[in-house]
């Protein structure tokens, strides 16, 4: 298998030479609006911060903002995940899921990406895991993060989405941890840095590869030498960043060392109405049907 790059050859992280300014905001204290002024839509400051952003994900498929939380507020957060992230040790082992997250095809060969199954090796801190006044959520929430996120996806407005169980969640990846191939079921996942490993835990990713591309995912997965080449990147903690997981097949490398890798998901999305199946989030997080809590309320409700 060829070696991933360290970081895709114009993949620079934005505002890496920017010293942090002592500004934030009441509703989330924890993101540094000094160094990203997501806060101050229409200034010349803010449209530089988005041409930016929107250059790099459209060049390297991933945006990373370095230090978008404010370094207490990474502890905040790190402080809020140490209790859950005990709880949530190893929930998804034993469970199996293709890159599609769905469901394997009898009519296709054995060795068909429908048909290679992985079994997932982590944990998962679930939204309902999440107190409702958890640093992390206010993050979530914040009214200039959502307007930031949409338009760096040109998009007029994004929505939360309704999942009670993956609408924010945070991956727990402890030694020997590692997440399978597989794409997102949004076409861009936003995720934040919260807590990096010792060693390892690299996401590693073919840039828009495509979903249809079986060929390629195939040699992929089933580790061949002609595979195509890849790249990868830490994911620093308190770095907020825009990763397009819907098209481009991606992996994160097995963790080393005794520090947790912790890295959150805050799932957007185009409209209001996401969330899965219970069939689905039993498939996925255990919880029984009978007892799944059902969509969140719409938000304008």
């Amino acid at each position: 298998m060829p070696s991933a790059s360290a970081t895709p050859p114009s993949g620079e992280s934005l505002h890496s030479g920017m010293l942090p300014a002592d500004r934030c905001s009441p509703d989330a204290p924890a993101i540094d609006f000094g160094r990203y002024p997501i806060d101050q839509r229409g200034s010349p400051a803010y449209a530089s911060l988005l041409e930016e952003a929107r250059s790099s994900l459209k060049r390297d498929s991933c945006c990373r903002l370095p230090g978008f939380l404010t370094p207490s507020g990474i502890r905040e957060v790190q402080a809020e995940c140490a209790e859950p992230a005990k709880r949530a040790r190893s929930n998804q082992v034993g469970r199996a899921v293709n890159c599609y997250y769905g469901d394997p095809d009898s009519s296709l060969p054995a060795s068909h990406p429908h048909n290679h199954m992985f079994e997932r090796q982590f944990g998962v801190i679930r939204d309902d895991m999440i107190a409702p006044g958890a640093t992390l959520r206010a993050v979530y929430d914040n009214a200039s993060l959502m307007r930031f996120v949409a338009d760096v996806l040109g998009r007029d407005r994004i929505y939360q989405s309704r999942d009670a169980y993956q609408a924010l969640t945070v991956n727990v990846m402890h030694d020997g941890d590692s997440l399978h191939w597989h794409f997102d079921c949004n076409a861009c996942a936003i995720t934040l840095g919260v807590q990096e490993p010792e060693a390892g835990g690299d996401l590693e990713f073919l840039p828009n590869i495509g979903r249809d591309n079986h060929a390629d995912i195939e040699a992929v997965i089933h580790e061949r030498a002609d595979r195509p080449p890849s790249h990868a990147y830490r994911t620093e903690e308190g770095a907020l960043i825009f990763f397009c997981g819907g098209e481009s097949l991606h992996r994160v490398q097995t963790v080393r060392g005794e520090r947790v890798r912790l890295v959150a998901a805050l799932q957007y999305h185009h409209t209001d109405d996401a969330f899965d199946p219970p069939e689905m989030t039993e498939r996925i997080y255990g919880v029984p049907v009978s007892e799944h809590l059902g969509p969140k309320a719409p938000a304008d409700a």
